[in-house]
This record gives structure tokens, sequence and C-alpha cells, in this order.
């Protein structure tokens, strides 16, 4: 059968296997027993992984494109509404807050009823939210789509991590993730672009917000050719269910059919205290530092960018952009040639995303950590210094670089830090506590818009300092390591690092 035909067959047994599922035959006792592990390997990597890859790819696009677009029209909703610093403020942190919220909860709720379902349920929170926001006629009523959007993106970024990495065999599950990485570049580069074609027409930014919701309904129709997670059906004790995803991701990758059983387990789903018990505790506290430092700086910095070529900040609006955009209500917005700048900011993040799994699978992830962060901490500090437009810009640059590679190797080691029977709920956790650093970021990037520059570059170094000294004591090495499904002692998590 074609991959077309593969691929519509990617759902086809296992959606509808419940009712054939309690028609388990009994083995022989001869019979051989898999641990999930040994079974996931066996399968290899193939069009099956690619899929998948490419299903939670998009989603990773609608996750960007949605993170941009407060970049993007900011200035235009403060024109048309007059918004004062804090109201205009209150846009991109209200969708991050809500974010944060979105992703602790649907993390606890995807360990316990599954992947698939959070998926499917915040896609349509998301376009339905993004066409209420486009239609919205007020602030008020734009604010409370707003925050619906940040739920569904919350809900459904950390859920397609983890998908992706239960999926991957040991090898490739740093590239797996790099590529998801590599859509939300792409995302961002499809939000700068579709601004550069529609933002100077008239209502330009309603027409923005509803084409910035298209990968999200992509991926919706992609993803009703998906199965459920093979690691999740075992650690929740389905057997049948599992043998029937493992079979198909053999049969499409052309691997043979492991001849036995999956050695299954009813461990119950992991819950919020959980993530912070030992012997996961000191992990965890350096986790949630790193998500909420990383996500500070990566959205303040999306910020910061516009702001320094409005404010003229050692003349980077004059030296290159040496003309202005005014709207029809009057307002000085930014030019096409400025939106080609921001696709540059967005393109950054993609060399430092590749350098991130490189160092990742080379180096290790310890050492991944403590090289980007410092570089980044460097270039943030240069930033104060003023010399010429072409020297801020190059630092710029260099910063998104090391961010992004700080990013990658974030999200390389936490899916691998934590089991399977509380991964999800862990991810959300912690992925909710990188958005509230990601609406401080923001907000305090907004709001410090009337004192200056350089105070906002000041509060990026103090929070990337923080880094830099959480980074010296990272608990334990993941690269090459097995995922673990079930709890595990203290002994044996030592004996793993």
């Amino acid at each position: 059968m074609g991959d077309l035909g593969d691929f519509l067959e990617l759902s086809e047994d296992t959606q509808g296997s419940g009712a054939s599922s309690s028609g388990q035959e009994e083995t022989s006792e001869n019979e051989e027993v898999f641990d999930v592990n040994t079974v996931i390997e066996k399968t290899g990597y193939g069009p099956y992984q690619r899929r998948v890859v490419m299903v939670m790819g998009v989603m990773s696009m609608a996750d960007a494109a949605e993170i941009w677009l407060a970049t993007i029209i900011l200035n235009d909703l403060q024109c048309e509404w007059d918004l004062t610093s804090a109201q205009k403020a209150l846009i991109p942190a209200i969708v991050y807050v809500f974010y944060a919220f979105g992703s602790i909860i649907a993390g606890k709720v995807a360990d316990k009823f599954g992947r698939f379902p959070i998926l499917l349920i915040s896609g349509y929170l998301i376009v339905i939210s993004a066409v209420a926001s486009a239609l919205a006629p007020s602030y008020n009523l734009f604010i409370t789509c707003r925050a619906f959007t940040g739920l569904g993106i919350g809900a459904s970024y950390g859920c397609s991590m983890v998908y992706t990495t239960e999926i991957m065999p040991t090898v490739k599950r740093s590239w797996g993730i790099m590529i998801l990485e590599c859509f939300w570049v792409f995302g961002s580069m499809y939000e700068c672009i579709i601004a550069y074609f529609v933002m100077h027409l008239e209502d330009g930014w309603r027409i923005q917000i509803l084409l910035t919701a298209l990968p999200c309904l992509i991926m919706l129709i992609m993803l009703h050719f998906m199965d459920e997670s093979p690691r999740y059906l075992v650690i929740n004790d389905n057997e049948p269910k599992a043998m029937k995803v493992v079979e198909k991701i053999c049969r499409v990758n052309g691997k043979e059919v492991p001849c036995g059983k999956i050695y299954c387990s009813d461990e119950r789903s992991g819950g919020y205290a959980d993530v912070w018990a030992a012997p996961l505790t000191s992990g965890s506290l350096q986790i949630s530092i790193h998500f909420f430092c990383n996500m500070f700086l990566v959205f303040g910095l999306a910020l910061l960018v516009p702001d320094m070529m409005y404010r003229n900040y050692c003349g980077m609006s004059t030296d290159i952009f040496d003309a202005t955009y005014v709207n029809s209500e009057g307002c000085t917005v930014f030019t096409r040639a400025e939106y080609l700048f921001l696709l540059g900011v967005a393109v950054s993040y993609s060399p430092g995303m590749f350098a991130g799994t490189v160092a990742a699978e080379t180096i290790g992830r310890r050492w991944g950590f403590i090289i980007s962060i410092y570089t980044g901490a460097m270039f943030t500090t240069l930033l104060l210094i003023c010399a010429d437009s072409i020297f801020t810009y190059i630092i710029l640059f260099s910063s998104s670089f090391s961010y992004g590679t700080y990013n990658q190797v974030l999200w390389i080691y936490t899916p691998e830090f934590y089991p399977t029977y509380m991964r999800a709920t862990a991810i959300g956790v912690q992925n909710g506590i990188g958005k509230l650093g990601a609406a401080l970021g923001s907000f305090l990037t907004a709001f410090l818009d009337d004192i200056g520059v350089r105070w906002t570059v000041t509060s990026y170094i103090c929070i990337i300092l923080l880094a830099c000294l959480t980074a010296c004591f990272m608990e334990k090495e993941t690269k090459g390591q097995a995922l673990e499904d079930q709890r595990v002692d203290e002994n044996t998590r030592l004996n793993r690092k």
C-alpha cells in the first residue's frame, strides 16, 4: 500500500478497537513478554514516526504563530482602541497566563485520559477562539477571546512534545524534538510573511488573526488519522490496543511485528504532588527555574526588538529603516522592511535549535545547558553597550541563537527526565511555569517601554544570571538513556546519573 494509504490507515484499527480489546486471547506459557522500551526500539524509525512528527510539527507551528501574533498586531491595536501602556502590556500577558493554566490542567488530564483527546479538544478551542478574536468589536471582548486561545495552545503544545517523545526510539528522540522546534520557527516565519502582505490592508490585524489560525485547522484534519501513544496505553493496562498500535507502526515502517505480549501495568496516573515528590524534587525545581528563565527571555526578546526599533535605540531605525508607515487611523506602525527584520529574528532561532540538538547528542544535556546559557548571558549583557546599530543587530541575533539553543536542550531533557505515568502532568506544570515567565517578560518589556530599553535589558540580565547559577547544579544526565515508565526509587535513579 502507498504512503497515502498507510497514512489514512494509521488510526483505522486503533480508533475502533475498543470493542475488540475485550476479546483478548489467553497466551501460552512460553510466549515472550516485552517491555515497552524494547517494543518501541523494535519498531524502529520510519514513515510512521515521520508522520507523527509532521502532524505534531504543524501543531507546534500553530503555537508559534499564535505567540508571535501579539508582536505583529500590538501597535495596531493600541492605535485602534487608544490603549494605555498597561492595556497594551496585558494583551500578550493574558495569553501567556491562560497558556500556563491550560498547560497545567491539560497535562494532568492527558495522563488520565490520553494524549489524543487533549490534542483534539485544544485544536478546536484555538480555532474557535481565534475566529472570535478576529471579530471582536471591543478591547474587553478581544482580551477574553485571547484568553481562551491561550488555554488552547497551552493544552496542545506540551502534549505534542510528550506524544513525539514517547513514539520515538532512543537514538531519534532529540532529533524528533528538533524537528518540532523547527516547525515552531516555521510558524514564526509564517506569521511575519503574512503580516508583510496583509497588515497594511484595512482591518489587516483581523485578517492576520484569521490566517494565524490556519495551521491549527490543518492540524485538526490531520489529527483524525493518528493513534494514541502506545506508552500511555501500556502504562494504563490496555495491552490489546497498545499491541494494535505497535502492529500498525511495524507494518507502516516495514518491520517484523514482535511475537509476544507487551508487559502492562495498572499504574495510576501521576498527580501534581508527584512532580515535586522524591526523588524528583531537586530536578523538578531546577527544570522549573529553567523554563521560567528561558521563556521570559525568548518571549520578552520578541517584544523588545520592535521596541528598540521604535525608540531608535543605538540608531537602529534611522540607520536601516529610513521610512515610516502611517495607517488609515493616522498611526505609525511597522513598515514592510520591519516585518522582514522580524522574519530574520524568527529565523535566527533555527540555527540555535540545530546547535542545541547537536550539543545534546554529543557533549550531553548538562554541558548543552551550561554552554548555551552562559553564551546567552554574555550576549545579553553586551546589549547595554550602545556602539552602533550594526553591532546591536549582531548581538540581538546572537542572543536569539543562544536562547534557541537553550530552549532546544531544555525540551529534549525535560520529557526524558520524567516517567510515562506522570510525563504529561509534569510537562504541563513546567510549561505552565515557563509561560508565567513569558507573561512576566512580555509584560515588563511592554510596561517598561516608558522608562527605557536599558532597564528592560537589565531585567533580562538578572533572569539569565539565575539560569546560569541553576545550570551548574543539573541533577541527571539523560543522554542515551531509555525512558522510564513507572515509579523509580531513589537508588535506581541515582545509579542512572
